[in-house]
């Protein structure tokens, strides 16, 4: 069947504006939507992974720490976490875990060996630094889509990579009075929705710290993750960046694992 050259030109514009109107639709998403996004993708069951933590100072002095992280997805679809340090002998067995909450702050608790017990972290208190690393207790908490309003601020090349620049401002009382940032960027890909770059600001506005990801790989579906990730406080010139040497994805880490109990076991 022969198609007149008008039919054609028509076909080929309809196939143009049809790409053109995607290209538009994804552009318009919104901070919200590009982070549910993000959580779509991906978020997994469980995990189970080691790191190399490396605390790097002004002068490039750097310690090394290991720690094994777990991680549950409840089945109210709420998060739990555990951090347990492996070496060196004096960090050896601390721990940090974390339940997160639907309508009320997340719950933390930190466990040092020496007092033979573990201590709740108040919500004061999560904006302060986790073992002396770069990371607030808060950094260390799920991203919680329902107490921040997320703003798309355009768009940014990082590393090659076109990105959306989406915007994190406390939405809640509690939690504008209880966070350390008055705000935070994220750079999210848009081939991958995976964050790569973040920014945090304090209360007075400044920019306090950066965290880049690196060395990004599929894991598992569309699930990616980052083998390093560095997070550096510009105003203390200190760094620290954990590399993943291990990981399990969905190979059914259980609750049991998540309570003060095994928190504190020796």
């Amino acid at each position: 069947m022969k198609i007149s050259w008008r039919a054609a030109f028509s076909l080929v514009a309809l196939w143009l504006l049809s790409i053109l109107g995607s290209a538009v639709a994804g552009e318009q998403m919104t901070g919200r939507q590009i982070m549910d996004k993000q959580k779509q993708l991906h978020e997994s069951k469980d995990e189970d992974f080691r790191q190399d933590m490396l605390l790097i100072d002004r002068n490039n002095n750097t310690s090394k720490r290991e720690v094994a992280n777990f991680y549950l997805k409840t089945p109210e679809k709420l998060a739990k976490t555990m951090i347990i340090f492996l070496s060196p002998a004096d960090v050896r067995g601390t721990g940090l875990l974390t339940w997160e909450q639907k309508a009320r702050e997340d719950d933390q608790w930190l466990y040092l060996p020496a007092s033979g017990k573990e201590r709740r972290i108040a919500a004061s208190g999560k904006k302060n630094k986790f073992m002396g690393t770069d990371f607030a207790y808060e950094d260390l908490r799920p991203e919680n889509l329902d107490t921040h309003t997320y703003n798309l601020l355009g768009s940014e090349a990082v590393g090659g990579q076109d990105c959306y620049v989406v915007e994190a401002l406390p939405s809640t009382d509690q939690e504008k009075s209880e966070s350390g940032y008055a705000k935070r960027k994220f750079w999210i890909r848009k081939d991958i929705f995976f964050t790569i770059k973040k920014e945090f600001y304090n209360k007075q506005g400044q920019l306090e710290k950066i965290s880049i990801d690196e060395e990004l790989g599929k894991v598992t579906g569309p699930m990616w993750r980052s083998k390093k990730v560095t997070m550096e406080d510009l105003k203390a010139k200190h760094k620290t960046a954990t590399i993943t040497t291990e990981r399990k994805i969905n190979k059914g880490v259980p609750d049991s694992k998540f309570t003060l109990r095994e928190l504190t076991k020796k």
